[in-house]
């Protein structure tokens, strides 16, 4: 069995950043070094960095005297505030690309616009775009949310979740379109999340079966997992190696493998030497 590797795997630059940044601070600032809420969206990278002695906190109630780490999909701006009264320490890692989502939005809202957000409603980075502008955003997921779209401002902006898939956002925005005639779009997704899709998009006529390797509760993984289902050949979305099944390999001679920009290369190398174990 040949086995076919995505072009790029791993982290991407924000990933890779708050990781480091992360681990920086767990070496020069005041202990503990605690991440408020889940820093990436993948366990095993949280394992990692727990095991090397950074903590995990789903509350700032639960914050002890010492450095908040703040996680790379960003945060609400009351919380940064608050963190600051509370005298610890920041380190703020959020992606700078979301960042700059954040400040297109308002900035938006300032000129008047009404800020349409495509995206999950419940992932981390949408509701810190949402809570930059004041929760004054309307959010949608899909088609399913145009009948709730109530909007009698007429000068209307159209901005995406960094990791959403670019045929989905295609689909809504060309029905939003038909919906809003003065529409604004700015196309805020990742370049390399799109990347990350086109190399699934490339490797899917290349082989038999597709192994996505990443967190169920990535965002850019299941984007990746939806993409390469099109293609109508078996996929399957497993997060450790613990996870495959020989069975999945059954008269398969050339399978690919992709990973979410969340997914660290560590984690693809034992997904592959465990492949090479089944034969």
């Amino acid at each position: 069995m040949k086995i076919i590797l995505a072009p790029k795997i791993g982290f991407c630059f924000g990933v890779r950043r708050a990781f480091n940044m992360s681990l920086e601070a767990l070496n020069k600032k005041p202990k503990p070094c605690q991440v408020l809420g889940p820093l990436v969206h993948n366990e095993l990278v949280i394992e990692k960095l727990k095991k090397k002695g950074i903590k995990f906190i789903d509350s700032l109630n639960k914050a002890k005297k010492g450095t908040i780490i703040i996680p790379a999909h960003g945060e609400d701006p009351k919380v940064l505030e608050k963190i600051k009264k509370m005298g610890l320490e920041m380190i703020d890692t959020t992606c700078p690309l979301v960042k700059k989502v954040q400040d297109l939005a308002k900035n938006l809202q300032k000129k008047g616009y009404q800020v349409i957000i495509i995206g999950d409603k419940k992932h981390k980075e949408v509701r810190s775009i949402q809570a930059t502008i004041k929760g004054k955003g309307i959010i949608v997921e899909s088609e399913k949310d145009f009948p709730k779209l109530k909007i009698k401002n007429k000068s209307v902006a159209v901005i995406v979740q960094t990791t959403q898939n670019l045929e989905r956002v295609g689909k809504i925005l060309r029905e939003l379109k038909k919906k809003f005639k003065n529409l604004k779009f700015y196309n805020t997704l990742c370049p390399t999340v799109l990347y990350y899709q086109k190399e699934v998009l490339e490797l899917t006529p290349k082989v038999d079966s597709l192994l996505i390797v990443g967190s169920k509760t990535s965002a850019n993984t299941k984007r990746l997992v939806e993409i390469a289902k099109t293609s109508g050949k078996p996929v399957y979305h497993v997060e450790n190696a613990s996870q495959l099944r020989k069975k999945w390999l059954l008269g398969v001679n050339k399978i690919g493998i992709a990973g979410g920009t969340s997914t660290p290369d560590w984690l693809i190398e034992e997904v592959v030497k465990q492949l090479k174990s089944h034969g």
